[in-house]
């Protein structure tokens, strides 16, 4: 397994010591932090465009607003994190398809920081980036080679969209992603 192209000044911002030598031993640090307009898929830009359209002018978009009738020609690229707090912690709602194949596993109903792969605790990495996106209050954006992904695919891009309950506490963190074999 080729070893990730370490980013010190982004990632070090993200993950805590441990996280980042997890990171770095899947490779999963050859990920970039990118604009969502440079994203590559469309399919992800019309989620950018759908949570703008829902938060209303507000800074975040309610979770009770989130209807996946809306969002339904995506649904097997999204998954869906339930955050909790005191612990902080997330937990995979739901799943679509395509992740699920990527990865090679359906995750639906984990905890974020049981999480394994290759053998190596990913879920605590995880955990620090869900974080990391819950300060930020806003879409987040990552594209890049991923080696821990399955059946071929090599290439991830993945848009995280943060949800609140109307008040200052982001409950779900709607994501898409999008695999290729490059």
């Amino acid at each position: 397994r080729a070893m990730g192209i370490y980013q010190s000044s982004f990632w070090d911002s993200i993950y805590k010591p441990e996280s980042r030598e997890i990171a770095r031993v899947l490779g999963v640090d050859q990920m970039q932090l990118v604009e969502g307009e440079a994203l590559k898929s469309a399919d992800l830009k019309d989620m950018l465009v759908y949570w703008n359209k829902v938060r209303d002018g507000m800074p975040l978009p309610v979770a009770s607003s989130l209807n996946p009738a809306h969002i339904s020609r995506h649904l097997s690229e999204v998954f869906l994190l339930q955050v909790e707090y005191d612990p902080l912690k997330f937990t995979f709602r739901l799943i679509g398809e395509d992740p699920t194949t990527a990865f090679g596993v359906n995750a639906s109903g984990l905890e974020v920081e049981s999480i394994m792969s290759e053998g190596v605790q990913a879920g605590k990495m995880m955990h620090d980036l869900y974080a990391w996106i819950v300060e930020q209050r806003q879409p987040m954006s990552f594209s890049g080679p991923n080696p821990t992904l399955k059946e071929g695919y090599n290439f991830h891009e993945v848009v995280y969209l943060p949800f609140s309950e109307g008040g200052a506490n982001i409950v779900r963190i709607l994501g898409a992603g999008v695999y290729d074999r490059v």
